[in-house]
């Protein structure tokens, strides 16, 4: 299904199963209960997809004193239900350690998760999770034209790279873009410093976005006439800054 989009040679096809046991009866995973909870209820099945690695996809490996890229993992997941997918993407991400980009299907719908790891400084061996990165859900049978340029964007034919770590980047920044797009209504592929400018504006805008839903809530439980007008002032002001920093996204 989504696999499709992102055209990766067949030499990096792997489509192997993953058995929940696995999780479940490694040692070292020790488990917590709630984890072993959630293979079994929220997870139909996780199929090992794509290899990604220089000796499949022609492409050095990167490694630095922080990160390490030696090889990318492609996930499948089939989910029993929507509720519990990021739970799910923390359980997956937590205890493969390489950087893994994870599908995750309900019917016909679709999530993408990548993540930011980075070297564990206590044991050089492992990776730790810095950064959780999503997109929302896409209904691959009437996705938006943000979302359908998103998908195509996936090609891997269409993005330059010349080791793992930019490949693996490329990505995070396309899912970046595709969230971004919810708020310039422009899917837009752009350099990546000036992305990162975007996405601090855009967590700022999130953040305030949260303040006024907050201060709504408030407002609706507000008996003092006085205080409610305050708080619709406070809800204003919010609403011009929001605006201002839409502005500066375009």
């Amino acid at each position: 299904m989504l696999q499709e989009y992102f055209q990766i040679p067949k030499s990096c096809y792997i489509n192997r199963k993953i058995p929940k046991k696995a999780f479940i009866d490694t040692p070292e995973f020790d488990l917590k209960k709630e984890e072993k909870e959630l293979l079994k209820n929220a997870i139909e099945s996780i199929y090992f997809q794509y290899s990604l690695s220089p000796s499949n996809l022609n492409i050095p490996k990167y490694e630095d004193e922080e990160i390490r890229y030696e090889e990318i993992e492609i996930i499948k997941v089939k989910l029993n239900h929507r509720d519990k997918e990021n739970k799910v993407c923390n359980l997956i991400q937590k205890y493969i350690p390489y950087p893994i980009i994870i599908l995750l299907e309900y019917r016909d719908f679709i999530k993408i998760n990548v993540a930011i790891k980075k070297i564990n400084k206590v044991e050089r061996e492992k990776l730790s999770i810095e950064e959780m990165i999503y997109t929302s859900w896409i209904n691959l049978n009437e996705p938006t034209k943000e979302e359908k340029a998103f998908l195509e964007s996936l090609n891997i034919n269409n993005i330059w790279t010349n080791n793992l770590f930019q490949l693996y980047k490329s990505y995070v920044n396309n899912i970046n873009s595709l969230d971004l797009s919810k708020y310039t209504k422009e899917f837009e592929i752009k350099p990546i410093e000036t992305l990162e400018i975007d996405m601090e504006l855009l967590e700022e805008i999130k953040t305030l976005e949260s303040k006024v839903t907050e201060l709504r809530n408030k407002i609706k439980k507000e008996s003092n006439y006085g205080k409610k007008v305050s708080l619709n002032v406070e809800v204003r002001k919010l609403k011009d800054k929001i605006k201002d920093l839409k502005e500066n996204l375009k």
